[in-house]
Order: C-alpha cells, then sequence, then structure tokens
C-alpha cells in the first residue's frame, strides 16, 4: 500500500519535479509550451498547499490581543 504524505512532504516533493524540470525551454513550440506549462502548475499547486497549511493555523495574536 501507497505510503500517504502529509502536506510538507507533498510540497517537498512537487518542489524536487519542479527543480528536475530545471530552467531550460523547449527546442520546439509543443515543448517550450509543455515546459512552462508544468513550471506554472507546480507553482501553482505548491502555493495551494502552502495556503492550506496556513488556513490551518490559529491567526498571529501580538502583545495587545492576548
Amino acid at each position: 500500500m501507497a505510503k500517504k504524505l502529509n502536506d510538507t512532504e507533498v510540497w517537498d516533493r512537487l518542489h524536487a519535479a519542479l527543480e528536475a524540470l530545471g530552467e531550460d525551454d523547449g527546442l520546439t513550440t509543443a515543448g517550450g509550451t509543455a515546459i512552462r506549462s508544468a513550471r506554472r502548475t507546480l507553482i501553482l499547486l505548491q502555493m495551494a498547499v502552502l495556503k492550506s497549511q496556513e488556513a490551518e493555523q490559529e491567526p498571529f495574536k501580538g502583545p495587545a490581543e492576548t
């Protein structure tokens, strides 16, 4: 059975995938479009996981609010 990943592990894997794509562009229009789209998608997924983690945390309470 596959291991269930927590949000940090998911983010780490998305980041590793983004790094694996590197910064090179595709030689053809189709290849360039695909790799740029993949990068954008991975970044958006990372942001969604991060936002989800932030939403689960309690809001910051400053000294005046405690």
